[in-house]
């Protein structure tokens, strides 16, 4: 971690010690930039050295404090991670639907109605599935996909 914002957590953890009780929130909110993973790291290590010397309550308020921000990341990761699912499935589904494709026109009239799919993430795709069919000798679908990565690699470079 970066001493800075070491420094910053720290900063803001004094913060919440010396607000008035049902305050905290408030605090959390005008620093929402600092409140992470690190930061409820930071806070636990502040519990431990506070307990440490003796500072059972404020050991306690931090660790509870702690206890109630850790959901809130767990919550966040799991839609993270859900929704890079559900992308990773509608980009495996417009390819199923572009190699059923006859013409090139077809292959340009799917990716204009799934413009929101026209990523990173979709070239990459692309590429990954490619391989796949190069290993199981779909070289003609394969080059197809290769093709049609390097195209799509053009348009997001150009966004």
């Amino acid at each position: 971690m970066e001493e800075n914002r070491i420094r910053a957590y720290v900063q803001v953890i004094k913060k919440l010690l010396d607000c008035p009780s049902g305050e905290e929130v408030k605090v959390l909110r005008e620093h929402h930039d600092l409140v992470d993973r690190e930061f409820i790291a930071v806070m636990e290590q502040a519990a431990a050295k506070a307990a440490q010397e003796g500072n059972e309550d404020t050991a306690s308020f931090l660790v509870s404090l702690a206890e109630q921000l850790k959901p809130m990341f767990d919550r966040a990761e799991q839609m993270m991670n859900s929704e890079a699912m559900n992308r990773t499935e509608a980009y495996l589904k417009l390819i199923e639907q572009m190699l059923s494709c006859d013409r090139g026109e077809d292959v340009a009239l799917l990716l204009s109605q799934n413009e929101e799919l026209i990523d990173a993430g979709l070239v990459q795709t692309l590429a990954q599935v490619a391989q796949l069919m190069t290993e199981r000798g779909e070289k003609n679908s394969a080059a197809f996909l290769i093709n049609l990565a390097y195209e799509i690699s053009e348009i997001v470079q150009a966004k």
